[in-house]
């Protein structure tokens, strides 16, 4: 008994050292951009993607992956699809101890506050990275966890606006 006693207590400390170093944001975004780029590295070759690249002429900002797809005029022509990592861990922390709490109206500003996150996240790589005809007129947003993923699906209305930012201008606010 006092052996498994131990083993749960070393568990535990593991997994609060875990909670720890995913409070520090640079971490947390490390973590999320190899997340991603295992997913990129197991369904793609070397040839199909690049890592840390400036995709929109004349920025200075590297996106963390980015797929490279043919050009339609020209064969040897590379069109980038964008794709960047986020994990706005703080906005949907709030949102779970507010529903753990059951508060109501804390609930609702929770999801707001994520809402406009994810908003704000995707006008920034809408104006960092993209920049057609070098690259689509869209990109991808990477979230590193399924539940965070299901939260952003949940909140009604916001994966058909973000699918048209583009049209929109991203004039969110």
């Amino acid at each position: 008994m006092y052996k498994e006693l131990g083993e749960v207590q070393s568990l535990s400390t593991g997994v609060n050292d875990l909670k720890k170093s995913l409070t520090n944001i640079k971490t947390r975004g490390t973590w999320g951009e190899i997340a991603l780029g295992n997913i990129i590295e197991d369904m793609l070759s070397p040839e199909q993607y690049a890592e840390n690249i400036i995709t929109k002429k004349g920025s200075k900002d590297r996106v963390e992956f980015a797929i490279k797809l043919p050009g339609r005029e020209d064969n040897n022509k590379i069109v980038y699809l964008p794709i960047d990592a986020k994990f706005p861990q703080e906005d949907y922390q709030r949102l779970l101890d507010a529903e753990e709490e059951g508060n109501k109206e804390k609930i609702d500003e929770s999801i707001k506050q994520l809402e406009k996150r994810i908003k704000s996240e995707a006008a920034d790589l809408y104006n960092k990275y993209l920049g057609p005809p070098n690259t689509t007129d869209f990109g991808i947003i990477f979230l590193p966890t399924e539940s965070l993923f299901a939260e952003v699906l949940r909140i009604l209305g916001l994966l058909e606006t973000l699918q048209l930012l583009d049209r929109l201008h991203y004039q969110l606010y």
